[in-house]
């Protein structure tokens, strides 16, 4: 029996895909530490999620989520991911505060306002490289300031602001900073951040770093992404 899914078992079934897309391996000990509930509050969403056949769970088992499950949970998972990248990447607000927003206006919000707000990041997203940094540099300039800044200074003449580019390698622990491109030739990275939603103008935050530098741990997108060397090598960034 497939149906309409309330707002708690949509979350479920939107935490239970991000784990797996983290872990490849659903544990209903994870689930109820991501939801921060008990363990038999997770047994009965499963069972509710199970009798719809959006996710199949044997007794003391690993949870899978079936085709459909998979289906349903990508459709969740875009609505939220565009609302949060809009709230994140786009008006800067902090990860904490946008995840929370993110998960309250993806119910309450009209199907319209979505759709209006998932074009404009959109058409954000795809917007080309240099009305990016136009955008982001007077967006910032006037949440700072209250003024519009004057954009001669940006598109031209001896004034013009220089934005510098560098790899995410080179980032202390504790900065953030903003992904301009993710350089070809390391597809299985490229395919894995383009699925959580990092596309350009997507920040990303150093946690944590080895003693040697290898691997970096990063958070994107809500995410903890642990990292090579040589892949943040190649993961084009800018200051904020």
């Amino acid at each position: 029996m497939q149906s309409n899914l309330t707002e708690s078992l949509e979350d479920y079934l939107l935490e239970i895909f991000r784990i797996y897309n983290e872990k490849k391996i659903v544990r209903i000990k994870d689930i109820a530490k991501k939801r921060h509930v008990k363990l038999p509050s997770v047994v009965k969403a499963l069972q509710e999620l199970s009798l719809r056949k959006y996710v199949k769970h044997e007794k003391y088992g690993h949870v899978e989520l079936t085709d459909y499950g998979i289906e349903k949970a990508r459709e969740i998972y875009e609505k939220h991911r565009k609302i949060f990248n809009f709230l994140y990447s786009i008006l800067g607000i902090s990860a904490d505060i946008a995840e929370k927003d993110a998960h309250k206006m993806e119910h309450f919000l009209h199907e319209d306002s979505i759709k209006r707000l998932t074009n404009f990041t959109n058409f954000f997203e795809r917007m080309p490289k240099d009305h990016l940094k136009i955008w982001y540099h007077s967006f910032s300039y006037f949440v700072k300031t209250g003024k519009y800044y004057d954009l001669k200074k940006l598109v031209g003449g001896d004034d013009m602001h220089k934005i510098k580019e560098k790899t995410l390698e080179e980032l202390d622990v504790g900065e953030s900073c903003r992904i301009v491109r993710v350089k070809d030739g390391i597809g299985s990275l490229k395919s894995k951040l383009l699925d959580m939603g990092a596309f350009p103008g997507t920040i990303v935050k150093i946690e944590k770093k080895a003693p040697l530098g290898d691997p970096i741990d990063i958070r994107i997108m809500g995410y903890h992404l642990s990292l090579r060397k040589e892949e943040a090598r190649n993961i084009i960034v800018e200051d904020i």
